[in-house]
């Protein structure tokens, strides 16, 4: 199987050929036709590669890997510049072995001396080739057959290689269970998920069992403790899609299911790091409405309140991500909103709380009379505003200036032009702390709180106000409601290994 690899796509990690810590290291790699050529070597770790070392074969395309210390365990790539940078794939978890092959065909011909991690690994892929070039042939002819009893054939015989393939796995799996090799083919089983529970007359007694089954034993096939299954391509997918695919995408589940994850891990080793990493990262640059709050769970649980569970943090990120957390905790949907209250001019005779609005539902909006897209979104959203006070909905607007005294004049005109009759305040002289109290970044802002000032939704734009208000007012009505927010506000995230 000779494959391609794109290497401006690998990031380079190492200069020379230092290896990291472990047993001492002699493996011995020959690929006739290479002779003084260069090899990179490279490995898989999430869902990148990344180059290790450039090494260059001797006159009789020999490369020699040896080191007092042994390379971290895993899935490495052998890529060849020469050859357009086709590669094959090995296993290191053994100190000493040996593979040879040649440029004709890397793969097919390669022969493995001393590992018996790789022997089945090579003897896993010729064997799943061979089944692949039947079972193509089968679905052709199973495409092409009319005949039901026919196509029942052809469907039999897929279903029995299949199965072999399946028993072949499970026979390494269950002959060799201490191997690397043995726990990436555990890890890429799926979960058997039995029926679900029945009553006497048949009818289910809890829909959602099966999901929730599969959701608690999801993890069962993997080992969380064997670091080495970060260096292949498996772990990643498999994070991935439990995290976004298998559990409930609401804060409340991400967090509940998030902290179980980890807690399955040792919480010290790098399959946590790697598991907190990947979480807190996605949270921090999701654009799901809501997704914050789960960011502000993972940063303070794990980072703030108990540093010592992400020791690889240094101070300074430790400290940008604190300010963060700390900036957004109490502004999340599903917090109940904080005082607020402003000069209604720049007098400073008379000030309008947010809390004397007694309104069923209160449009909070931060903006500024000198920003450009807040002069385009304010129109649409007083006419959002007027529309829903039309419907006969209870609404309220305070909305929020953030300016110099010098644009004081645009303020007046920008809200006479756009009739904005809904509370106008501002703070053109700075007298209030506002800005970082509810953590302005970019303007507009806006929120939706409810009757009790809860903070019901935020990082919206002014066209998903009314949709997402009519929402609240009828949950069946959908019109053309997401849940996405329209801002291009950063968290601080954490950089992996």
């Amino acid at each position: 199987m000779m494959k391609k690899i794109t290497i401006t796509l690998i990031t380079f990690l190492v200069a020379g050929c230092t290896f990291g810590a472990g047993k001492g290291m002699n493996i011995k790699l020959t690929v006739k036709g290479l002779e003084n050529s260069t090899m990179i070597l490279a490995n898989y770790y999430g869902d990148k590669q990344y180059v290790k070392d450039t090494i260059k074969f001797d006159r009789n395309g020999s490369i020699v890997l040896k080191a007092d210390t042994m390379l971290p365990g895993g899935v490495y790539l052998a890529v060849f510049p020469a050859l357009g940078n086709r590669y094959f794939e090995f296993i290191i978890a053994e100190p000493t072995f040996t593979l040879e092959t040649d440029t004709n065909d890397l793969a097919k011909h390669l022969k493995v001396t001393g590992s018996v991690e790789n022997k089945l690994f090579y003897d896993d892929m010729k064997y799943l080739s061979h089944n692949k070039e039947v079972s193509d042939s089968l679905v052709k002819l199973y495409k092409a057959a009319k005949d039901p009893k026919e196509k029942d054939v052809y469907k039999s015989q897929l279903q029995d290689i299949d199965k072999d393939v399946k028993d072949k796995r499970n026979s390494v799996i269950t002959g060799y269970p201490t191997l690397f090799y043995s726990k990436m083919l555990n890890a890429m089983k799926d979960i058997t998920v039995p029926d679900a529970p029945r009553d006497a007359s048949g009818k289910l007694i809890d829909s959602a069992w099966q999901w929730r089954y599969y959701k608690n034993h999801y993890w069962d096939n993997i080992d969380l403790s064997d670091e080495r299954l970060l260096r292949c391509p498996v772990f990643h997918n498999k994070l991935k899609t439990f995290m976004s695919q298998t559990v409930v995408q609401v804060p409340d589940s991400i967090n509940a299911d998030g902290d179980a994850l980890l807690a399955k891990t040792d919480m010290k080793n790098e399959v946590y790091r790697y598991i907190l990493t990947y979480i807190f990262n996605e949270m921090a640059n999701s654009k799901v409405m809501g997704f914050d709050g789960s960011y502000v769970h993972f940063g303070k649980k794990y980072f703030c309140a108990h540093p010592s569970l992400t020791p690889w943090v240094d101070t300074a990120k430790l400290f940008k991500i604190c300010d963060r957390v700390t900036r957004m905790a109490p502004v999340i949907v599903g917090q109940k909103a904080q005082k607020l209250i402003l000069p209604v001019d720049s007098t400073e005779n008379q000030w309008k709380s947010l809390y004397d609005l007694k309104a069923k539902y209160t449009i909070l909006v931060f903006w500024d009379p000198d920003c450009g897209h807040c002069k385009k979104e304010l129109p649409v959203l007083i006419e959002a505003y007027h529309n829903l006070k039309k419907m006969g909905v209870d609404v309220a607007g305070y909305s929020a200036a953030i300016m110099e005294i010098e644009n004081y004049k645009d303020w007046v005109e920008f809200i006479k032009n756009n009739n904005l009759d809904w509370t106008n305040v501002c703070d053109s002289r700075r007298h209030s702390n506002f800005r970082f109290e509810w953590d302005i970044q970019s303007t507009p802002q806006i929120y939706i709180l409810d009757s009790e000032k809860i903070i019901k939704a935020r990082r919206i734009g002014a066209d998903q106000v009314e949709d997402y208000i009519r929402h609240l007012e009828n949950p069946s009505y959908r019109g053309k409601l997401t849940n996405q927010i329209k801002d291009d506000d950063k968290q601080e995230g954490t950089e992996d290994k």
